[in-house]
């Protein structure tokens, strides 16, 4: 246990020497990304902000683990405060320390560990009684393909935002819509849990997102958002408008600020001998073109735009959340919060996790204990279910299976697997030809 920490590169001197212009166009004191750029330090600001959450996410950590482990939080402070004393005293030996500090019960090998859950009582032939999670997965999908209950609608949005169409496991401003509007749209479907876990990105992304939002609730369906370890920026963004919105204590959230950057490198061209020049119909013809300098009517446009999209946030967040814009500025200027923090200044409605918000959505929306929990997942094309399906254990299994009729290192899994991402680059609706013939190996 040693604590939380951020430290970034900063890049300014190394950006002056190269002869790169950097312009930052942005709205909050505390909207420190694009600092390393600018600088060669954190500002003062950025300092007191991260230092305040990241005190707060460490008090809860170290809270859980006394309560876990029946310690007492002071004590543990205590004992990293002379860590490498202790680490000396215990021969170098950390889990000898981890023992002795009460971290864990008991010192095992694998196999001793089985050991102990068969002399439990789990015995099961030759090990303990235990499924595999495809199986297991597999089970559950049969059952609730039988399920006719009504349901509670899980939509993950996790990751960075980004526009258009993006692949399962990823946030899209078109995608992560349209499995919102699914859910709208099903009749099945009686509430939505939108879980976050996003450090944001695209603002108009964002939008589209936040608007399905708020559409799914203006069509009766609740929408209860469930933040994870990040939901900051466009993050929030997506979440301000959820019918009621759960954070964990050490959820990052909040950074409802904004900002741009933007690079020119005349200089670091003319150190190589490559210079820019021509004409255009007006001053400001192919304004962002990075080999130029930035024109300052540009910078001046630029930086209007970026002071109108944060007006437009924190609008939209004290119309959600029921307070003045001018209360809202006040905890936004790009600061961000963890969860605790967040709800004692009105940016989220209460701490819960995963759980908590889907049984708040059955409540919402009057279902008692009678529903069932399905994930909203945009469906694969027939392509991605084919390279899904050719999995590591697939290709293993395959091996086995054809190795033995094969002539030795034919089947040399690495060479099969380049061979196979050809898949990778096929799309529904795009004619192709893959082949690889064994028969040249011989």
């Amino acid at each position: 246990l040693t604590g939380f920490g951020a430290y970034r590169s900063y890049y300014k001197d190394a950006l002056d020497w190269l002869g790169v212009d950097v312009h930052v166009f942005k709205v909050g004191t505390f909207k420190s990304y694009p600092e390393p750029y600018v600088r060669n330090d954190a500002s003062p600001d950025a300092k007191e902000a991260d230092l305040f959450w990241m005190n707060d996410l460490w008090g809860d950590y170290l809270k859980d683990i006394a309560a876990a482990r029946h310690l007492d939080a002071a004590k543990i402070s205590a004992q990293i405060a002379d860590y490498a004393d202790a680490v000396k005293s215990a021969g170098g030996d950390m889990a000898k320390l981890a023992l002795a500090d009460k971290l864990v019960d008991k010192l095992a090998t694998p196999d001793e560990a089985r050991q102990m859950l068969i002399a439990d009582g789990a015995r099961d032939r030759h090990s303990y009684r235990q499924i595999d999670f495809a199986d297991y997965a597999a089970l559950v999908e049969r059952e609730h393909a039988l399920d006719t209950r009504p349901q509670v609608a899980v939509v993950v949005a996790e990751g960075e935002i980004l526009p258009g169409d993006q692949p399962q496991g990823t946030v899209g401003g078109k995608s992560t819509a349209k499995l919102l509007r699914a859910a709208r749209n099903d009749d099945a479907v009686k509430a939505v849990v939108l879980r976050v876990n996003s450090p944001g990105g695209d603002a108009f992304s964002s939008e589209l997102i936040r608007r399905e939002v708020e559409l799914t609730k203006a069509a009766g369906k609740p929408v209860i958002v469930s933040m994870g370890n990040v939901a900051a920026s466009g993050g929030y963004w997506i979440s301000m408008d959820g019918t009621q919105i759960f954070a964990e204590p050490t959820t990052i959230t909040g950074s409802i600020g904004i900002f741009g950057i933007m690079m020119n490198i005349p200089n670091t061209l003319a150190k190589i001998g490559v210079h820019t020049d021509g004409v255009g119909t007006t001053p400001l013809a192919d304004p962002i073109d990075p080999r130029r300098a930035l024109d300052p009517n540009v910078g001046t446009a630029l930086q209007a735009v970026i002071e109108n999209g944060y007006r437009n946030f924190i609008g939209k967040v004290a119309a959600a959340r029921h307070m003045t814009p001018e209360q809202t500025d006040a905890i936004a200027q790009g600061r961000v919060w963890s969860g605790t923090q967040a709800l004692e200044r009105g940016l989220v409605d209460k701490i819960g996790s995963l759980k908590d918000a889907i049984a708040a959505a059955a409540q919402a929306a009057n279902l008692g204990d009678k529903y069932r929990v399905r994930y909203v997942e945009k469906p694969l094309t027939f392509w991605e279910r084919i390279a899904m399906n050719m999995s590591n254990d697939a290709l293993v299994s395959f091996t086995q299976a054809v190795l033995p009729q094969m002539p030795l290192g034919l089947l040399d899994q690495p060479q099969i697997r380049a061979q196979l991402r050809l898949l990778e680059s096929a799309r529904d609706g795009k004619l192709g030809v893959y082949a690889y013939c064994f028969c040249s190996m011989r």
